[in-house]
């Protein structure tokens, strides 16, 4: 059944701890209020073989996921966090020693028949936040961030996405844990 989807909320980030053909862990997720835009490309190399005077076959291949968020502000402590900067007293420092965190995001959408269509993206390097700010010249607007990250599969099972259309599983159940796997998607039933 086609669904309408529209609206978005309940950005959610979770830090990825460890990646390998064993197992996978994630801090606990959390929220950044303010949810404005995202945009999920994943981007696919693809060559045509040409055989009996045509094409005969694509091949395709997976390589990354560009992902941009925007959200109303970006707090320094969750910055500082996906970044690695060091607080000095009330100052931050952004350093060429600095290395950013791997992580996971996740969001929600409005159906129609009443339910939410939640994600996962399951593993991403963030780039630099950007600083853009101009003068309100005579009226107001805010000066929203936004954040452009790269995704790519998971070591452990190659997943790259948990996606889920649903009536009954609720956000604080979503977004309790990083749901990457049929383990940590059975619980949702549950």
């Amino acid at each position: 059944m086609t669904k309408l989807v529209h609206g978005l909320d309940q950005f959610h980030i979770a830090v990825l701890t460890k990646d390998t053909k064993e197992s996978v862990e994630y801090e606990a997720p959390q929220s950044l209020i303010g949810a404005v835009d995202v945009s999920v490309t994943p981007n696919v190399d693809s060559n045509t073989k040409y055989a009996d005077n045509g094409a005969f076959a694509v091949l395709t291949n997976l390589s990354d996921i560009d992902v941009s968020m925007t959200v109303v502000d970006l707090p320094q402590d969750i910055q500082s966090l996906i970044f690695g900067q060091k607080q000095e007293g009330d100052v931050v420092f952004s350093s060429i020693d600095d290395q950013a965190v791997e992580l996971a995001l996740g969001f929600r959408a409005k159906i129609q028949d009443g339910g939410h269509r939640y994600y996962w993206l399951l593993k991403g390097k963030p780039e630099l936040l950007p600083i853009n700010h101009q003068t309100d010249e005579g009226n107001v607007e805010s000066q929203d961030a936004q954040l452009n990250i790269k995704f790519m599969p998971l070591q452990h099972n190659g997943n790259w996405k948990a996606q889920m259309d649903s009536k009954t599983v609720t956000a604080d159940k979503w977004f309790a844990d990083v749901v990457y796997n049929k383990a940590t998607a059975d619980a949702l039933v549950k």
